[in-house]
């Protein structure tokens, strides 16, 4: 079947064909020869014409080979320059014996002296040399069954170069009788090299200038069979004119060929084997038929027993490739019932695989409406793998990273056979959240496919463990308050004015001695729950370190902080209760307000008014009562 490309191309071929300027030439005096050699009378100027007319086309025919040499490489141009190597041979021989024929009119006529036999034998050599050495390109098997169908359409054109040409006068002897034989014999090995060119993959022609050459060639045998008779019958102009038509359909062929090269160049390249050939079965056929019609006469004659041995033999190497075929066919069988065997083993194991993989795989088409989801899919997301079929992937994720989603898959889309690595948080069907790292490649390209194949696992524990370490790196361990690090983010990303506290506990080193370290933890926890309490959900509290406390109030101003420092103080003003014992809270807090881009200088103010109250709060308590 060809593609519309193909037949784009050879309709241009065609087209160019007819406009070819030197092909209607050809046509033309091909035309007027005919009409010319049917016109009653003449006869005389006709034979003087017949020679000059046959040197002319073997001139066409030696510059149009030797041009469409010049135009191709490799094994094709040598092809090509043995075929212009034949033409010169042919143009010598026509030339002697048009010479001839001018000494001679009576004598000469059509059929040609020893000399022009043994010249267009030649040529008719070099044209099998070109065809057989010219590399078909086949190797094994398919070269037996190659080499069997040219054997083929051989022997069927063998039967009817028996039956058409004209007998043998064995009494001839020498060069009379060589000269006849040899020129049938090459007649039949040309027919076996154009055949075996055909069929080959290595066509050093276009398929158009192929089957001309190949009707050229037929003719051609046609005429050399009938041309004796002819002129037994005294039909000399109709001898001259079935033995001009074929010659310039053949000075047509390398025209031909040089035209379709020039309007497709890629003809050669493109062409394709086919698995088969119609030329065998179509030769097997016409032998039969010849030997239908030859057998009507009721009489076996030697031509007869000839058509009948030739059936035979052609009969013989038809059976001789069926049976290589039968052979070759039950191999292909077996291999492919082996490799439908594999295949289903391959298919059963891959089956397993996916029923009892840990991973769920999903394939989406283009546009991300799911059209398979293994059985992984509910162990993993508690739903059954057929609830999720002709819905959108992104409608299986929780909205929140639906949009991030979309720009991944939008740039995968663009890109085929890419992958991409994705990290979806999806709804379980407990309710929960599931998170999973997936990998998408994007297979719409595969013709198996077409669409995106999602491979995903579960990693909600690892997210949770990611998560547990960000927070434990970033927060007080026993208060879970933020830590100094956390603290200074958080200023650096609030910008603008804001206030800051510290705090520090007084009398804190006194509870751990008394009590221990325990109610000194205990005591800690306290403060910071007792904090969190008094403080917007803007602001944030975090442990420095030891007893010393920090609040960060982004956007407030000093009476802000102060009234916070009240709260506090209040809060604080409750006891602990600790191992049967009520321990009070005490702390000094420093205020500092401004522009956040002075963070450090805000916070040594802060410091520095902490540490003030903390040495008014000692004197006061040193005070005399």
């Amino acid at each position: 079947m060809s593609t519309p490309g193909e037949e784009r191309s050879r309709q241009s071929a065609t087209a160019a064909l007819l406009r070819d300027p030197v092909l209607r030439a050809l046509l033309i005096l091909t035309v007027a020869c005919t009409a010319w050699y049917l016109l009653p009378g003449f006869t005389g100027s006709k034979i003087a014409l017949f020679w000059p007319i046959q040197v002319l086309l073997d001139v066409v025919f030696a510059v149009l080979t030797a041009r469409m040499s010049a135009a191709v490489t490799g094994s094709t141009r040598r092809f090509w320059r043995l075929m212009a190597a034949a033409a010169v041979l042919f143009t010598a021989g026509d030339t002697i014996q048009g010479a001839q024929t001018f000494a001679n009119p009576v004598a000469g006529m059509v059929q040609g002296s020893s000399t022009q036999s043994a010249l267009i034998t030649l040529g008719s050599l070099v044209t099998l040399i070109a065809m057989v050495i010219h590399p078909t390109r086949t190797t094994g098997r398919e070269r037996l069954r190659f080499v069997l169908d040219a054997a083929t359409v051989v022997a069927a054109t063998a039967v009817f170069v028996w039956y058409l040409s004209p007998s043998v006068d064995l009494r001839a002897g020498g060069l009379g009788l060589l000269l006849p034989l040899a020129s049938a014999g090459a007649s039949l090995a040309g027919s076996f090299g154009l055949v075996k060119l055909m069929l080959g993959r290595n066509m050093p022609f276009t398929p158009i200038a192929g089957w001309s050459a190949g009707l050229a060639g037929v003719l051609i045998g046609l005429s050399t069979g009938l041309t004796p008779g002819l002129m037994q019958m005294s039909m000399p102009t109709v001898a001259m004119l079935v033995r001009l038509v074929p010659c310039a359909l053949l000075a047509a062929v390398p025209r031909i060929n040089e035209v379709n090269l020039h309007a497709d160049p890629d003809v050669l390249a493109r062409r394709r084997m086919r698995p088969f050939s119609l030329l065998p079965y179509i030769g097997v056929a016409a032998a039969f038929g010849l030997l239908v019609v030859s057998l009507s006469g009721g009489t076996l004659t030697v031509r007869v027993w000839g058509v009948v041995i030739g059936v035979v033999v052609v009969t013989g190497i038809v059976v001789t490739r069926q049976l290589i075929a039968f052979t070759d066919n039950a191999r292909l069988l077996g291999e492919v019932a082996r490799t439908m065997r594999a295949l289903r083993e391959q298919e059963e194991r891959f089956r397993a695989l996916v029923q009892h993989s840990s991973d769920v795989t999903v394939i989406a088409d283009a546009q991300q409406i799911v059209s398979y989801a293994s059985p992984a899919l509910e162990r993993a997301l508690g739903v059954p793998a057929e609830a999720v079929i002709g819905r959108r992937v992104e409608d299986l994720t929780v909205p929140g990273c639906r949009e991030e989603l979309r720009e991944q898959l939008a740039d995968l889309l663009a890109r085929p056979g890419t992958s991409t690595t994705l990290r979806l948080q999806v709804p379980h069907g407990d309710g929960s959240n599931r998170w999973l790292s997936a990998v998408a490649t994007n297979l719409l390209h595969v013709p198996s496919i077409r669409g995106v194949v999602y491979n995903a696992h579960d990693i909600t524990e690892v997210v949770a463990y990611q998560e547990q370490l960000q927070h434990e790196a970033t927060h007080d361990p026993l208060t879970g308050l933020a830590n100094r690090a956390l603290f200074a983010d958080k200023i650096a990303e609030a910008g603008g004015t804001a206030s800051i506290l510290i705090i520090d506990l007084d009398g804190f080193k006194a509870v751990n001695d008394t009590y221990g370290h325990h109610a000194g933890d205990a005591l800690l926890r306290t403060v910071a729950v007792r904090l969190r309490r008094c403080v917007r959900a803007a602001d944030t509290v975090a442990r420095l370190g030891g007893d010393e406390f920090a609040v960060l109030l982004p956007g407030t101003t000093l009476s802000h902080a102060e009234d916070l420092t009240l709260r506090v103080h209040e809060a604080f003003a409750e006891p602990v209760p600790i191992d049967g014992a009520r321990v009070a809270i005490r702390a000094s807090i420093g205020i500092a307000c401004g522009a956040l881009s002075r963070a450090d200088d805000l916070l040594r103010v802060a410091d520095a008014a902490m540490y003030s109250a903390k040495h008014g709060r000692a004197r006061e308590a040193a005070a005399p009562r």
